[in-house]
């Protein structure tokens, strides 16, 4: 059964495609232990979503799971205000191609420099993870638009990660 990070780990895999890499490298890359990311990678692998001969996610499968059925798995509701880091339609590209009514949505964090609408992270590593990766932070700011945003942030949030994961490797 996939867990949360799972989705973390399969998207810093996907940036790292073009790249030789071991467990512990993208563990320390993500603030995770490299037993978190290698249990993770074989749930992924089990569930069609990973090879683990090419070390690299099944784009197609992990971007179906994403628009369709993430915001069913770990759904998420808005909470209150608090002083975060921005996500979703607040970060580009969303924020760029979106006219919102103020609403910002933030994961709470103490280094954080908005205030804005909390929302849950899919994991606890993600704030870290995102800060020390921007290309990661989109890709992360995209899926929380999954499972936040109204139907409009949602088909533009699946149009970008479409453009993104269905790059030159797909399987």
């Amino acid at each position: 059964m996939l867990k949360p990070q799972d989705i973390l780990i399969l998207l810093k895999v996907h940036l790292w495609q073009s790249r030789e890499w071991r467990y512990g490298d993208l563990a320390d890359s993500i603030n995770m232990s490299a037993s978190e990311v290698h249990g993770s990678l074989k749930r992924s692998a089990g569930s069609k979503l990973y090879n683990p001969l090419k070390q690299q996610p099944i784009a197609h499968h992990l971007l179906e799971l994403l628009i369709h059925g993430l915001k069913y798995i770990y759904p998420v509701e808005p909470g209150k205000m608090v002083r975060g880091i921005p996500t979703a339609h607040s970060i580009n590209p969303l924020k760029e191609q979106i006219v919102s009514a103020g609403e910002i949505y933030v994961w709470a964090h103490p280094q954080g420099t908005v205030r804005g609408i909390e929302i849950e992270p899919l994991y606890k590593a993600v704030p870290y993870a995102a800060r020390q990766d921007q290309e990661l932070y989109e890709l992360l700011g995209l899926v929380d638009a999954l499972r936040v945003g109204r139907v409009r942030e949602q088909q533009l949030a699946a149009d970008f990660l479409r453009q993104r994961l269905m790059g030159e490797n797909d399987e």
